[in-house]
């Protein structure tokens, strides 16, 4: 009798570390990681120095090292790390073009400052002081160096910029749905 409650707590350990280390779906990326009431605001958001290729070399020291982005994100930001196992949605893979195409840089800098309240594992590094706001705008050109290969508009992230791309109607349609 003991050895079947024994097989039995051994299963069900194994049922448990078996969900926890599935990856989890990642949100769809139309949806806005900005609350709703500040994304006009985030959307226009502007460095206080002009992006260039020093800039982002600093963002990647940050980003492989005191912003620690690399654990969850991973190396090459796509988001599929062990660390980043059993988190509820799985991280974006920051890596996607398209990820890039339909968020400006203000966006991406408004969640490294506040975190996203759509992955609770997304903490603001700037509001809890683990990075200053100039280190989180390195890190923001940085991530936004992987999907946008060498393209410096891309790259800056402009509200201008993402409105040419034409898949900013379908983000705005979406605003409505986010918590």
């Amino acid at each position: 009798m003991k050895l079947r409650w024994i097989q039995a707590g051994l299963g069900m350990m194994a049922v448990q570390l078996a969900t926890f280390s599935a990856q989890a779906d990642e949100l769809n990326i139309m949806i806005p990681r900005v609350p709703a009431s500040q994304i006009a605001m985030a959307k226009t958001m502007k460095p206080p120095f002009s992006v260039t290729p020093e800039v982002i070399a600093k963002g990647k020291k940050l980003y492989d090292g005191a912003g620690t982005c690399f654990t969850c994100h991973g190396t090459d930001g796509k988001g599929k790390v062990d660390e980043a196992m059993g988190l509820n949605p799985s991280p974006p893979d920051l890596s996607s073009y398209t990820f890039d195409q339909i968020r400006t840089a203000g966006e991406m800098m408004w969640v490294v400052s506040n975190g996203s309240p759509l992955q609770p594992a997304m903490v603001g590094f700037v509001s809890l002081g683990q990075i200053t706001e100039s280190q989180a705008w390195e890190a923001v050109f940085y991530v936004r160096s992987f999907g946008c290969k060498g393209d410096m508009d891309c790259i800056v992230g402009s509200l201008d910029w993402v409105a040419r791309q034409g898949i900013q109607q379908k983000v705005s349609s979406l605003g409505e749905e986010q918590p």
